[in-house]
């Protein structure tokens, strides 16, 4: 199902800001058999797009795991497609559910263990437990840490 020629409906409905319809559009796809990870990372990318982190995150894995065998989305997109969703999913998480964050931030590294966020990842996980202020939180001193 292409939108424009090279472009599903899913990516089109993402370029024009509608994230619900291209859900629906990648999930139609998936649901009518395409079985590669093209429409698992368009739709986890609108999921990602609407703030629906953790439906993201898990569109991003099977999309990185479907794209081990088939080869057909550049793995570094991917891949920082995947750390910034589960970033967001983490920090969100952080607030009822340290220990959840935690580890899914370890899980990114399990799933890419040559990532290009592996380093980032332990930082975050720091953060998040008050261990090292981020450098945007005016409210503590980077130094004293």
């Amino acid at each position: 199902m292409a939108g424009r020629y090279g472009m599903s409906f899913a990516k089109k409905h993402i370029e024009q800001g509608d994230y619900e319809e291209a859900i629906a559009a990648a999930t139609e796809e998936i649901d009518g058999g395409n079985t590669g990870p093209e429409p698992l990372f368009d739709r986890g990318t609108a999921y990602e797009l609407s703030e629906q982190y953790v439906e993201a995150v898990v569109d991003f894995e099977l999309a990185i795991e479907k794209n081990r065998a088939e080869k057909e989305l550049d793995p570094f997109v991917l891949d920082d497609a995947y750390f910034s969703a589960t970033l967001a999913a983490a920090r969100a998480e952080s607030k009822a559910d340290l220990m959840k964050a935690v580890a899914r931030l370890d899980r990114y590294r399990e799933l890419c263990p040559e990532g290009a966020h592996v380093a980032e990842s332990r930082e975050w996980q720091k953060r998040l437990r008050g261990e090292l202020p981020s450098l945007l939180d005016k409210t503590k001193d980077v130094d004293a840490v």
